[in-house]
């Protein structure tokens, strides 16, 4: 089952005295993003809930975080040609 751009979610609980959150999401990026999570750190990420069109995480509370501004990254058109080779893998 396929859900409309606006009913792709991700919610995040936590409440102050636990150590865990949880994060629903049925947004199709953040289940990808989080079940690499999973899969490199099991110890930290777990998925807890899943079905069709979403899934539902756990985690500790303090790796959420909220940034203070977009963070950018300006590379040299030397490191951009490296990077390029790389994706290629020709270096």
């Amino acid at each position: 089952m396929k859900l409309l751009k606006c009913e792709q979610e991700v919610h995040i609980r936590f409440c102050a005295d636990e150590e865990t959150a949880t994060l629903y999401t049925s947004y199709p990026t953040w289940i990808r993003k989080m079940d690499k999570l999973v899969e490199k750190n099991p110890q930290s990420f777990q998925c807890i809930a899943e079905n069709e069109i979403s899934k539902t995480y756990s985690m500790p509370r303090n790796f959420i975080s909220i940034r203070s501004k977009e963070r950018t990254v300006t590379l040299t058109e030397e490191q951009k040609e490296q990077a390029t080779r790389r994706l290629h893998g020709t270096e």
